[in-house]
């Protein structure tokens, strides 16, 4: 059972960034192991049945489909070159080779605190295009969505277009349909936040709150994924 992690772990981690070395990675690599990586994938585990209640497609393996993140950093792509990371996270998406653009259920965490929620992992212009139109179509549907999600403290992110894509929307919709991609996020910033077992039932609380506002999402999803299959 999952019994949280200690800040301990979380500060070997972070020593582990600073030093970005795979000698220092190699000889810390059981602590972290057990302090870190086998306490996150017991967290999955505990919260995978909620995760397939609301959705049974999503993936709820902790060593797949980047369930639980790596330590050592895809740095390919990106200008930071260090190798390794400092935060990790749990992710429950449905299959990222099947839907590239799905959305999910998450939380990051490292020393500066945790963010956990709903969004999408990837949100290309032809997505949030999608997203808008479902909006047009279903304003009270997502209204009542999302409504439920910011009363409960989770605030809407994602970047903004500089200028808008769509205008005359009542506030809540506007801050849905003008964004380059949506997430709804809530922050905590006490280490201690994930170091007890109490982190189980407050992830499931919050992934049920956000059922809603998740499905209005996914469906958003799979209206791409057929008007891409259409074209």
């Amino acid at each position: 059972m999952f019994t949280g992690i200690t800040q301990e772990a979380m500060w070997l981690l972070a020593e582990n960034r600073f030093h970005d070395s795979k000698a220092f990675y190699e000889e810390h690599k059981p602590q972290i192991r057990e302090g870190v990586l086998l306490p996150l994938r017991e967290l999955v585990e505990e919260l995978a049945g909620t995760v397939l209640d609301i959705d049974p497609k999503i993936v709820v393996s902790p060593t797949a489909n980047g369930t639980v993140s790596r330590v050592r950093r895809d740095n390919r792509y990106t200008r930071d070159k260090s190798m390794y990371r400092e935060n990790m996270w749990v992710a429950f998406l449905r299959d990222k080779k099947a839907f590239e653009c799905a959305p999910g259920f998450f939380i990051d965490f490292s020393l500066r605190g945790s963010v956990y929620g709903v969004g999408y992992s990837w949100a290309p212009p032809r997505l949030m295009r999608q997203l808008r139109q479902s909006i047009d179509e279903k304003p009270s549907a997502w209204a009542k969505a999302a409504s439920a999600a910011v009363e409960a403290g989770f605030a809407v992110a994602g970047d903004r277009y500089a200028r808008p894509k769509k205008e005359g929307l009542p506030p809540l919709l506007d801050e849905l349909a003008n964004r380059k991609t949506l997430s709804f996020e809530k922050f905590d910033p006490d280490p201690a936040f994930f170091g007890s077992a109490a982190l189980v039932d407050t992830l499931k609380e919050a992934f049920r709150t956000l059922a809603p506002i998740y499905r209005r999402m996914v469906e958003v999803t799979e209206q791409e994924l057929l008007s891409r299959g259409e074209e």
